[in-house]
This record gives structure tokens, sequence and C-alpha cells, in this order.
């Protein structure tokens, strides 16, 4: 039977983005957005969701279709999600939570439930990590239960799960797929700004200097603020940078958070070089998404890619998975080669 069961890690608004996601195309014949609409036999009404976990006391308890609308999320409805008969669990919570921060989440006052056991009981083939950045202890206690569990491991975050060599070798050693580190956005600055590189380069063109800042209203932008803005600013910058084959000035990262863009992201992007005879040039682009549905094409086609890794036996960081769908890979090639990968991974055997 064609079913991918996942659960999710981390009910904020990548979560409500993917949910509605699924939950929208899966009604509809409409394919706008989706980057395919099969991966192999799986199209997306196969994916459903069978367990979730979050920390946040407006969301636990209840159901997943509710709690995806839950405060503090920000993501805009797109579609009414039919009751899903999923309650949102505790999960565990290690890390240390900011008494000053600008995020409005407050922590559940219980215990958290044994997730391994859970992965167990609802035959979860995949746990998609989609917790906070920074909260590095509870991704790998997660990426722990999978192990115990015998599941595969999505990371959407920038803790170091894949690029972690003893926990990608636990994974390789039970035999299950793993996929990360940090999600690559379909429409995000960073493919964005890699693709006019690539674009520039083919072109003969020589670059001097580029940035990328993006501000945002979302509650990453918090959390890239407060937590994880050297590790994201490092991951995205070492993403960029590997697209030239010599050195230029470049700076790549978050710059400042914005309550009135509410899920929204202001992306700048300039690139000063040369061309002909050294001719000079400068490019100044501004890009703004809605930042929650960004994740949610790539993450559809990372989740179908990981049910054929499961089923071909394939252990380990599945590499055309984590290059062609994050930002900080094991191994970098780029965006065309990626895909190319991706495409080859994902048809053999069709």
């Amino acid at each position: 039977m064609n079913d991918i069961k996942i659960a999710i890690a981390g009910v904020g608004n990548c979560c409500s983005a993917l949910v509605q996601g699924i939950e929208y195309y899966s009604r509809s014949d409409k394919q706008v957005g989706l980057l395919h609409d099969k991966i192999g036999p799986y199209s997306v009404k196969d994916v459903s969701v069978v367990a979730a976990f979050d920390i946040d006391k407006n969301k636990i308890g209840k159901d997943l279709a509710t709690a995806i609308f839950s405060e503090p999320n920000k993501v805009q409805k797109r579609i009414e999600v039919d009751h899903l008969s999923v309650d949102v669990m505790m999960g565990p919570s290690p890390d240390k939570v900011q008494e000053e921060s600008m995020t409005k989440l407050v922590k559940a006052d219980k215990e958290p439930v044994d997730v391994a056991q859970v992965l167990e009981d609802k035959k979860a083939d995949l746990l998609v990590n989609l917790i906070s950045g920074g909260s590095d202890k509870a991704s790998h206690m997660y990426a722990e239960a999978c192990i115990k569990a015998g599941c595969g491991f999505i990371n959407a975050t920038p803790s170091g799960i894949v690029n972690n060599l003893a926990l990608s070798s636990d994974f390789k050693k039970k035999g299950l797929p793993l996929a990360g580190d940090d999600l690559m956005s379909q429409m995000g600055a960073t493919a964005l700004h890699m693709g006019l590189l690539e674009f520039m380069d083919e072109r003969g063109v020589r670059i001097d200097e580029s940035y990328q800042l993006d501000v945002g209203g979302g509650s990453e932008s918090i959390n890239t603020l407060e937590k994880t803005r050297e590790i994201k600013r490092h991951i995205k910058t070492e993403a960029v940078k590997s697209v030239l084959p010599y050195r230029f000035d470049l700076v790549s990262g978050s710059a400042d958070f914005v309550d009135f863009l509410v899920n929204g992201r202001d992306s700048f992007l300039y690139f000063k070089g040369k061309y002909f005879t050294g001719a000079e040039f400068i490019i100044d682009v501004k890009l703004s998404t809605q930042d929650a549905p960004n994740a949610g094409s790539i993450l559809l086609d990372i989740i179908r890619g990981m049910k054929i890794a499961l089923n071909r036996g394939v252990a380990g960081p599945v590499d055309p998975l984590c290059t062609y769908g994050f930002k900080r890979p094991p191994k970098r090639q780029s965006l065309e080669e990626s895909y190319r990968q991706f495409k080859k991974f994902t048809s053999e055997g069709i």
C-alpha cells in the first residue's frame, strides 16, 4: 500500500504549512507550487501525519488540525484542515529556554512522552524535525529516538545531525536513512543567491562582492536573532560560497526581526562584479516571501524520497536528498547537479 507515515517534531509555522499543504494537494488536482506531483510511486495524498510533538502549552493535547493555528503560530490559513485524530504530545526540552525572549512560547508543565515508543506504536516511517533553531540537545534526542524506534530522520534545523559523524554512523549501522542539515527553501534567498551566482559564472562574469541579508517577522527570525545567528550565517555563507570556483567578498545571514512582517521575510541581495573588458556592474535584488510555505514543497519531496530510501534499505545520510534539499549537506554540489542526482535517485527502478 502506498502510505508514508510521518511524525513531526515542532508544531510551528513550518509544520502548519506542511500539514496544510498535505491537505490542500490531497484534495485538489492543482499542482501549482509543487516541485513534483509524484516522487517515484508516491503522490502527496500518500503522506499522512501519525504523531506530533511540541513543548508549548498552547498546543499540547490539542488535535494537530487545531494546534497548527494556535499561538504563537502566524502562518496564513490556506485551507480548513479536518480533524486529524493526532494529539500533540509533550516532547523533550533539554535546551535552556531564554527568560528574556521575543517569542511568545510558554513551555508546558508536563513530562515528555517516550518518543521512541510513540514512533514504534504509530509505526512511523520518518520523523521530520522542525523544532526551533538552537535546540541542539532536543534535536539529538529526537534523532536518537528514531534510531531506537527504527525510523528515518529528516533534520530541517541548523543543528548538526547529518554532519555529526557519530550519529550518522549510528543510523547507518541500524540500516536507517538520514537527511539534513538545515532545509533549503523553495523560493528562499539562499537558493536564489546561489542560482544567480551560477548563472553569472556561466556568463563569464567575475564577482567581486556580494551579500544576502534577511529581515523577518516569524518565529524563525526570532530564533535566528537570539540563538542561531552565527551558525546560520556560517551555513548560508558556506553554501553560497561553494557555488563559485574562486574566493570573493561575501556576507550572508539574517539581519533583524521585524514584528509587523508577521510570517513574511524580506531578503536583500547585492552583487558587484566585472564583465567584458573589465566593465563593472551592480545588481540589487529584493525578494519578499511568506516564510513557512517556503518549506513545504521541498519537505514533501524529501519525505517521499526518504520513503524510497527506506524501501531500498539505503542507510545513513542519503546524499542525493541532502544535496538537493539542504543548505549544509555532507557533500556539496551545484543546484543543477543536485537536482539531477535527486531525479536519478528517485526514478531508479521505476
